[in-house]
């Protein structure tokens, strides 16, 4: 396994060009190449983190509201 460290903004740019190669080839695993097959799932991963990054990036600045709303 091989893990690469990049932020979100550097990972959802990835995540689009892997989109953008593989967007003519059908969703047909029967009939699509292996390598698209693949890179689908590097897409379908890299989705997962970033939305858990975003999701993570919520709470904070719900808890910072919430700690401001608080305090005022």
């Amino acid at each position: 396994m091989i893990k690469i460290e990049v932020d979100v903004r550097a990972a959802a740019a990835v995540r689009e060009s892997l989109f953008r190669d593989t967007k003519g080839y059908t969703y047909d695993s029967s009939c699509c190449p292996q390598r698209v097959i693949d890179l689908r799932s590097v897409i379908v991963d890299l989705d997962t983190q970033i939305e858990a990054e975003i999701q993570k990036v919520i709470e904070a600045q719900t808890e910072e509201a919430s700690n401001e709303n608080t305090e005022a």
